[in-house]
């Protein structure tokens, strides 16, 4: 992107040249983009009475990283296609731990990962658990299920499951579906964003998106640009990061890989200066509503993301095996089984709480009598320990782990 930046840039460097015949050439050339979404830019702190329709221009670099994220996503879906099927769950859960931890970090919401953990292991339970629906909504992506957003009712449905419990109750919606009073984003000295006041005025504009996200144009692109738009309309008085955050996820899900969407907010996590940058950078007036580099910097920030994934798999992968190889050459069948079981939920979820003794009967399929008294003998003989007793749950101590990788 050397040759191409920002015309904010752009301007600086060719100040014998008037911007908006640059804006323009890029506006009206083939094969730019046309959102439709309109946007009010921020000008030292107010916003703007002019209007810009966002708009991309699909350069080499963008359709390069497009292809990577595609690339990628076929890499995953191949190290992980082969994996046993604990070592699969494990590996979902301790994605959507720190997932989860991450996108409610980024608006410095507290939040531990036992916490997520319980949620995560009580997902189907009748008792109410603190971010339970939050986990119940991710899993949503881990079966791929097709996003549906048709009505502004389906937006504060999904905001009120996904937070449910979460939001408190003076930053609860004041009008009739959402958000009907001022809102400012920004510091003590600087505001970055003002979005419309009341819910009348930005109603038109939640329709506009609700539009967008059901065409059938951009693709990987469609679900960046619009989460910026959903970042932008700010339609809530709180929790509008974490609410379009997992509306992207959903979009991303539902295209590409499950590992994929949920490693968004974690990455995003691991490079906040450059995902609020692109933010800013949209509704600098001096860049025309181009939204070319804000889609850019997702992807690069959804490949890196991609790219610490595969690495890691590819080395859980080759973990995994060697450890197999070692529980079989010196324990008996069924003690092999379980500890084998136990094995691929520590490599995949080191921090997770382990496997619940009722789920090992959907793996092992000696007696029930049979495993329990195993287990209980692995757990006497310290290769096990107990880390939840309602229900039982075991992982493997950190003794024996070192034993068997390391020796």
């Amino acid at each position: 992107m050397d040759n191409y930046q920002e015309i904010s840039i752009w301007g600086y460097q060719n100040a014998d040249k008037n911007p908006d015949e640059e804006y323009l050439r890029r506006y009206k050339a083939p094969g730019t983009v046309h959102t439709g979404l309109k946007i009010n830019p921020i000008f030292k702190g107010e916003r703007s009475s002019k209007t810009f329709e966002l708009f991309l221009v699909p350069i080499p670099e963008i359709l390069s990283l497009d292809s990577a994220v595609n690339d990628n996503s076929k890499k995953i879906l191949k190290l992980t296609s082969d994996l046993p099927g604990i070592a699969s769950n494990q590996l979902f859960n301790n994605t959507l731990v720190s997932e989860i931890l991450s996108t409610n970090e980024i608006e410095d919401v507290k939040t531990t990962s036992q916490e997520v953990e319980d949620a995560i292991s009580n997902i189907d339970s009748k008792r109410q658990i603190r971010l339970q629906s939050f986990a119940r909504m991710y899993f949503k992506i881990k079966n791929q299920e097709k996003p549906e957003i048709k009505t502004l009712d389906d937006i504060r449905n999904i905001y009120d499951y996904l937070l449910k419990g979460e939001i408190s109750e003076d930053k609860l919606p004041d009008g009739k579906l959402f958000r009907n009073s001022y809102a400012r984003i920004g510091n003590e000295i600087k505001t970055v964003h003002l979005p419309k006041t009341h819910e009348n005025e930005f109603l038109p504009d939640l329709l506009e998106w609700i539009r967008f996200i059901n065409s059938n144009q951009l693709s990987l692109f469609k679900a960046f640009i619009a989460h910026y738009y959903f970042e932008y309309i700010h339609p809530f008085n709180d929790g509008n990061g974490r609410a379009g955050r997992y509306i992207a996820c959903v979009y991303l899900g539902y295209k590409f890989d499950p590992l994929t969407a949920i490693i968004f907010s974690s990455e995003i996590n691991n490079n906040r200066k450059d995902y609020y940058k692109a933010f800013v950078d949209v509704e600098n007036p001096k860049n025309y509503g181009e939204i070319t580099f804000f889609v850019d910097r997702m992807l690069k920030i959804l490949v890196k993301g991609q790219n610490k994934l595969i690495k890691d798999l590819s080395d859980k992968k080759d973990l995994l095996g060697y450890g197999q190889a070692k529980i079989e050459k010196k324990y008996g069948d069924l003690e092999a089984d379980c500890l084998f079981l136990y094995y691929q939920a520590f490599l995949f979820n080191d921090s997770g709480f382990g496997i619940e003794d009722r789920e090992l009967k959907k793996y092992i399929s000696a007696p029930k009598t049979g495993v329990r008294r195993c287990i209980d003998k692995l757990t006497s003989e310290g290769r096990l320990k107990i880390t939840k007793k309602s229900p039982i749950t075991r992982k493997l101590t950190s003794d024996f782990v070192d034993e068997l990788i390391n020796y």
